[in-house]
């Protein structure tokens, strides 16, 4: 799978708590930023194409920076594959949900998450082109983990994380699997 992430955000939040509220600098910092500077948006593209076996998924998020090392947020899911792996059979899922997520940075290159969603996760299967079994399911899953965020250049970092649904969920999209995360960052 490969995936490319874009997240619009102020760099200052990647600077060390205790150096955001030491210095006078990174105070009158804090104090100018209006509403819309703490804004984020950013999200997940990601894609597979082997043939028998293809997958295609979008997540999008928009969060606020509450402080300079706490930022909650929402994202959305939606994915679809494609398995003709099994002969004469093919299975479609289709994923699509929300969540809220909470990041926590420690330090200006480590971060924290918790993310519950809710997922509505579909599974068909047809074989002839007639629909053999049809199952729905409604999913809450709660993904925890971290991530590094290395600056790279004035405003740009590279990121990378594994989250993990400590539920675990049989029908979850995410049982028995990390999340790995990973892309490029762009501040403005």
């Amino acid at each position: 799978m490969y995936a490319i992430m874009l997240h619009a955000q102020d760099r200052s939040m990647y600077i060390p708590p205790e150096q955001r509220v030491e210095t006078p600098q990174a105070n009158q910092a804090e104090q100018s930023y209006g509403a819309t500077s703490r804004f984020f948006v950013g999200g997940n593209f990601g894609f597979t194409f082997l043939g028998d076996y293809n997958y295609v998924g979008i997540s999008p998020l928009v969060g606020y920076r509450l402080t300079s090392w706490f930022s909650p947020g929402i994202n959305l899911n939606l994915n679809f594959v494609t398995d003709k792996t099994v002969p004469d059979q093919t299975t479609h899922y289709t994923t699509i949900g929300a969540g809220v997520f909470t990041r926590f940075f420690p330090f200006q290159w480590l971060y924290l998450q918790i993310q519950p969603e809710y997922n509505q996760y579909q599974v068909k299967v047809k074989s002839g082109g007639t629909t053999i079994d049809q199952q729905t399911y409604h999913v809450f899953s709660l993904l925890m983990g971290g991530g590094y965020v290395q600056r790279i250049s004035e405003n740009a970092y590279f990121n990378f994380g594994v989250l993990y649904d400590v539920i675990q969920n049989p029908h979850s999209p995410y049982y028995g699997i990390p999340v790995v995360q990973g892309g490029i960052n762009l501040g403005f």
